[in-house]
C-alpha cells in the first residue's frame, strides 16, 4: 500500500505487534466506503481484490481500504509457529509441523488424525492436509463440538488464539504452508474466528482495530471480501430494514459482471450440499428468489454474535461476497473485483 502514495492510517496492531493498516483513497464525500478483507487469511483473493479495488475505484466518496486483517495467519505456518516458539521456525513440509508441534509442544485433545496442540500462549490444530476443503471442515467442526465435549481440554486456551494448520493445502493462493486459519477461544468458552467479537470489551485486537474504525468512520457501505464453499459466486448479505430493493440492485450489478465473463454462480442447493456449518438454526441464510446466487443473511440465528457485515449494518449497509474458493485465483479475484465495482455504482447513484 505504500507503493500507492495515499495516506495510510494504523488503527490497531495484531496479535504478533504488526500494524493493521488501512489506505484512505477517494474524495472526500460522506458518507464513506469501507473496503476489507483478510479476516479469514486462508481466503487470498478477497486480499488482491481490495488492493485492486484501491487502485481502480474513481469516486468523490471517501475510501477507506484494510486489505488484511490477519497478518500473522497470512504469513502461514512459518510465522505462527515461530511466534509461539520465541525463534525463527523453518518448516518444509505438513509432516514436519506435526513433528515440530509434538517434539516441542503441548498435546491437549486428540482424536484420529486431529490433534489440538498448546505451544506457550498459542494453539494449534492440525489435520492432514486434503483435497479441497475436506480438513478445514474437519478443523472447524472442534470450535462447536470441543467447547461441548471436552471443556477440560481448551481450559488453558482460554482467551487465547488457535491456529488451524494445513487448512487449503489444495486451494490455489493458500496451499498446506503458506497460511494458518486463525481463530480465538473467547474468555466465555466460545470459540470463534476473527470475523466475530465486534462490540466485545475483551475482542482479539485484530477485531478491536475494524471495531474502531467503524465507530469513527461509519461508513454507509462497508464491504467485506470472502471466499468459501461452493462452485460459483454467491453473495450473502444482512437483510436492511429499509431500503432492501436498493441491496438487490446492487447484488443484480455485482452478477451481471459474473454472468457477463461466464463465471460459475452458486445455486442455494448446491450451497446447502457443500456448507458445513452446524448452526443452531439452519435456516440462517435463506435465499433471494428474484436473484439467483444472493441468500439473505440471519447472523443472529447462528448465536455467535455478529460478523462484520452485521454489525456495520448498524451505521450503514452491510455488503460482502463469498467468491468460490476451488475455482482459480484469477477468476477469484477478477470476479470480486470489478462485480464490486459495477455494485458501489449502483450504491453511488443512489446515495
Amino acid at each position: 500500500m505504500e507503493s500507492t502514495g495515499l495516506p495510510l492510517r494504523e488503527w490497531g496492531k495484531a496479535l504478533d505487534g504488526t500494524p493493521l493498516i488501512a489506505a484512505r483513497a477517494g474524495g472526500d464525500r460522506l458518507p464513506a466506503i469501507f473496503v476489507t478483507a483478510g479476516a479469514h487469511c486462508t481466503e487470498t483473493a478477497g486480499v488482491h481484490a481490495s488492493l485492486e479495488l484501491l487502485r481502480r475505484l474513481k469516486t468523490e466518496h471517501q475510501v477507506h481500504v484494510l486489505p488484511l486483517r490477519d497478518p500473522v495467519g497470512f504469513g502461514g505456518v512459518d510465522r505462527c509457529l515461530s511466534l509461539a516458539a520465541g525463534e525463527e521456525i523453518k518448516i518444509t513440509d505438513p509432516q514436519m509441523s506435526l513433528d515440530v508441534l509434538r517434539d516441542r509442544a503441548n498435546l491437549l485433545w486428540s482424536e484420529g488424525n486431529l490433534y489440538l496442540f498448546q505451544w506457550g500462549e498459542i494453539g494449534f490444530v492440525w489435520g492432514p492436509p486434503t483435497q479441497g476443503l475436506e480438513t478445514f471442515w474437519a478443523q472447524f467442526a472442534l470450535t462447536g463440538r470441543l467447547p461441548q465435549e471436552a471443556p477440560e481440554a481448551l481450559r488453558s486456551l482460554l482467551g487465547r488464539s488457535i491456529f488451524f494448520l494445513n487448512v487449503n493445502a489444495t486451494i490455489e493462493g493458500a496451499g498446506a504452508l503458506q497460511r494458518c486459519y486463525h481463530t480465538v477461544l473467547g474468555h466465555d468458552g466460545q470459540w470463534l474466528h476473527l470475523n466475530r467479537f465486534f462490540g466485545q470489551s475483551e475482542a482479539p485486537p485484530e477485531v478491536a482495530a475494524v471495531d474502531a474504525l467503524i465507530q469513527e468512520v461509519k461508513p454507509g457501505l462497508t464491504i467485506d471480501l470472502h471466499e468459501g464453499n461452493g462452485q460459483g459466486f454467491w453473495m450473502p448479505i444482512p437483510r436492511p430494514e429499509t431500503g432492501q430493493e436498493r441491496v438487490l440492485s446492487m447484488t443484480q450489478a455485482f452478477f451481471s459482471y459474473i454472468q457477463e465473463q461466464g463465471y460459475p454462480v452458486e445455486t442455494y442447493e448446491h450451497w446447502q450440499e457443500s456448507n458445513g456449518i452446524e448452526a443452531a438454526d439452519p435456516n440462517w441464510m435463506v435465499p433471494e428468489p428474484d436473484l439467483e446466487g444472493m441468500f439473505w443473511l440471519q447472523q443472529e440465528r447462528r448465536q455467535e454474535g455478529p460478523n462484520l457485515m452485521t454489525y456495520a449494518a448498524r451505521v450503514g449497509i452491510g455488503y460482502g461476497t463469498e467468491a468460490p474458493m476451488e475455482q482459480p485465483l484469477a477468476m477469484r479475484v477478477d470476479g470480486l473485483t470489478h462485480g464490486i465495482l459495477r455494485a458501489i455504482q449502483v450504491w453511488e447513484q443512489t446515495c
